[in-house]
Formats: C-alpha cells, sequence, structure tokens
C-alpha cells in the first residue's frame, strides 16, 4: 500500500475530530444544530445563533441587520465545514474498512496486484473531501476578517489564522 493510505485515515480522523463537540477544536464547538459556541482565548465564551443573533458572556450584542447577515452567513459556513469535516471522517473509516477488505481478499486470493487499485479509489474520495474542509477553512478565515471589520466585537473569536487556512490543503 502506498504512504497515502494511512495519512488520508489519520487526516480524516483528525478533521473529524476537530468538528466534534466532545474536543478542545480552539475555534468553536457546535452546540446543536441552531447554536455555535465561538471560543477565545481570555475572553468569555459567546453563541451564534443560527439567525445570526451573537451573545458574548451571555448577553446579547446590538447588530445592524448587515452584522447579523454576515454572522448568519458565518454559522451556515460553520455548520458546512462541521457537515464536510464528518463526511470527510466517513470516507476515511470506508476507506479503511475497504483496505482491511482488499488485503484481505488479496491474501486469501494470492491477487495482491488488486490491493492498491481498490484503496487508492477510496483514498481519492477521503481526499476530495479533505480538500473541502480546507475549502471551508479558508472560506470562514475570510469571512471572520469581514465581521470583524465591520463588528469589532467580533474581533477574540476571529482565531483562524492565514497559516491555518493556507496550511490545510498543503499551500505556504
Amino acid at each position: 500500500m502506498k504512504p497515502i493510505i494511512p495519512f488520508a485515515i489519520a487526516a480524516a480522523a483528525s478533521l473529524l475530530a476537530a468538528c466534534s463537540n466532545d474536543t478542545g477544536f480552539r475555534h468553536f464547538s457546535l452546540i446543536d444544530a441552531d447554536h455555535v459556541a465561538l471560543h477565545a482565548h481570555g475572553s468569555p465564551e459567546a453563541t451564534l445563533a443560527a439567525d445570526g443573533q451573537l451573545t458574548i458572556g451571555g448577553k446579547p450584542v446590538a447588530l445592524t441587520p448587515a452584522q447579523q447577515s454576515l454572522l448568519k452567513d458565518y454559522h451556515a459556513s460553520v455548520m458546512a465545514m462541521a457537515h464536510d469535516a464528518t463526511a470527510t471522517g466517513a470516507a476515511g473509516v470506508a476507506t479503511a474498512a475497504t483496505a482491511l477488505g482488499a488485503v484481505a481478499s488479496g491474501l486469501a486470493s494470492g491477487d495482491t496486484q488488486s490491493i492498491d487499485a481498490k484503496v487508492d479509489a477510496k483514498a481519492a474520495q477521503v481526499e476530495a473531501a479533505a480538500m473541502r474542509v480546507c475549502a471551508d477553512l479558508a472560506m470562514l478565515r475570510d469571512k471572520q476578517e469581514t465581521i470583524v471589520a465591520q463588528l469589532p466585537a467580533f474581533a477574540p473569536y476571529a482565531t483562524i489564522g492565514a497559516d491555518e487556512a493556507s496550511g490545510c490543503s498543503g499551500q505556504s
């Protein structure tokens, strides 16, 4: 098997964990389908609702309609990233299952040549799914910068760095 396979599986698992509300992903965590907790070291927790309402430290933030619209779009993008991360994790699990099945089948039949082809096809799906998560991260980075320009109170929660957004896909 090629080295990409273990990497792709590990990357998918990491991406899935990053968007789970059971981890310490430092940017945000999902509370439910309508609410996202925004995290910023040294600042009170903020909650962003699907309708664009923002609370910081449990207090609602007064928003203009334009600011609320930006926050509503940001929430939708966070949810899309969570969906894409889950899909990446599922693709990683499917790749692992395919790899195990291909190895067992190939060894049992003596046809080990087919193992790489079967696993490579699934690994390509993981890579494509992971690239969607990277695109989501870059989009969130851009959106957070737009929000900060119009809503300075959001600045502590704009924690996705340019290096994370470009480094996710291997760009520098």
